[in-house]
């Protein structure tokens, strides 16, 4: 059908019909309701909208119109083929919305898809999933799918590359990226490689909220010199003869206890001989400091976190825990505390040293600081928290000392995990 322009301008293009036609255009473009609502119209709104349908429009300040009769009567009159097309020929092409955000669906769709093989082979499949899911990608290219393409390639590139034990994260980024900063915090592959690090690669770091270090450490990647990453150790024993194995020995013969450095773990990691052995990890170096004294060589390997663990801390326990030692680990007994033992239970298969409630109810009369944070549920021992809760102070380690001590004068206490194992949900 031809359009008569003369007659569509008058009764769609006159004085009073802008709103309208701006509204009308909004809904052919993303869908929706036949019925459009106009608010607060103005006499010639609504002047305009009788002499387009030939009738007066219902009283009141709301102006309602039918697309579907504008439509036909366009269509009927001979004006125009349709509402489209009086519209288009007034003010240009609409757009259609929904084909554009279906088709730019698909663009996002078709740029996971083809990295998918890859990212499954590296074992980081739900990290796409994610990215998909969240929308991270999208925000970080503006929405700019070939932008997206090149950062998910270069992430996989990094990705591709790790493990590499002692590497520093500069040399990662000038060898991946070609730029030694590209990895540093703020840079948009960073964003990505963190994600995936921290959740998915290798089962992820275990931690909420960890810190650069411990992310990093994760990959055996070193941020910077990694000299003050540091973890306090005891009588752990080594079956070989570099020089770091040496000298434990020497601290060990000594009675010394002794600090590691993540440079150390990961660029001359010792080869721990752990298997089948009992290793011990409190929270505060005071116990370390008290085994030394009254133990001496008859001590269990002992490790102290020094609170929340670190990454020398995580990379030594992953090191323990791949060289076949069983790792019994405890914390203070506060929210803290708990929360350290859920992120270790949740990285490696640890098991609680005397951190359950009988534990707790046999030093109810011992005095404590009161509790501070919000509740935390622990996931070994569904009584503890609520027993906690209730004695509303908290019971640090140094209180526990003579039955650390004793745990840790023989090779496999027999009571140490007694009564936690009841509460595992």
């Amino acid at each position: 059908m031809s359009l008569d322009r003369e007659r569509m301008k008058r009764l769609l293009g006159g004085p009073g019909t802008e709103r309208l036609r701006r509204r009308l255009r909004e809904r052919l473009a993303r869908g929706g309701p036949d019925t459009l609502t106009l608010t607060r119209s103005t006499p010639l709104e609504r002047a305009a909208v009788e002499r387009l349908l030939g009738r007066p429009p219902r009283s009141g300040s709301s102006l309602r119109v039918s697309l579907t009769e504008i439509d036909a009567t366009l269509a009927r009159a001979g004006i125009a083929a349709g509402l489209r097309a009086a519209l288009e020929a007034l003010d240009g092409p609409i757009r259609d919305a929904i084909a554009e955000q279906e088709a730019e669906a698909r663009r996002w769709q078709d740029l996971y898809d083809a990295r998918r093989e890859r990212s499954t082979r590296l074992g980081v499949g739900s990290w796409l999933d994610e990215l998909a899911a969240r929308g991270l990608l999208k925000r970080l290219t503006r929405r700019d799918p070939i932008h997206a393409a090149s950062l998910l390639d270069q992430s996989l590139e990094v990705l591709e590359a790790l493990p590499d034990p002692g590497l520093n994260r500069s040399t990662l980024a000038a060898r991946c990226l070609g730029d030694a900063h590209g990895l540093d915090p703020g840079q948009p592959v960073a964003a990505l490689v963190r994600r995936a690090l921290h959740r998915h690669w290798h089962g992820g770091t275990g931690d909420d909220r960890p810190d650069e270090r411990t992310l990093w450490a994760h990959a055996g990647i070193l941020v910077g010199g990694d000299i003050t990453s540091t973890v306090l150790v005891y009588q752990l024993p080594v079956r070989d003869d570099t020089a770091g194995s040496r000298a434990l020995r020497i601290q060990n013969r000594s009675c010394e206890p002794c600090y590691l450095t993540l440079r150390q773990l990961l660029r001359h990691p010792p080869r721990w001989d752990c298997a089948d052995r009992e290793v011990f990890v409190c929270e505060n170096p005071t116990v370390i400091a008290e085994a030394a004294e009254r133990l001496g060589t008859d001590c269990a390997p002992l490790v102290s976190t020094g609170g929340r663990p670190g990454a020398a801390v995580w990379l030594l326990l992953e090191q323990l825990r791949d060289a076949g030692a069983c790792l019994h680990y405890r914390a203070d007994f506060d929210w803290a505390g708990i929360s350290i033992m859920n992120s270790v239970l949740a990285r490696l298969e640890a098991r609680p040293w005397r951190m359950d409630t009988a534990t707790l109810e046999r030093h109810a009369q011992d005095p404590g600081p009161t509790l501070e944070g919000r509740t935390v549920f622990a996931r070994w021992d569904s009584r503890l928290a609520p027993a906690l809760e209730a004695r509303g102070t908290a019971l640090h380690e140094e209180r526990l000392l003579d039955e650390l001590l004793a745990d840790l004068s023989r090779p496999a206490p027999p009571d140490i995990t007694a009564g936690a194992a009841s509460g595992t949900p």
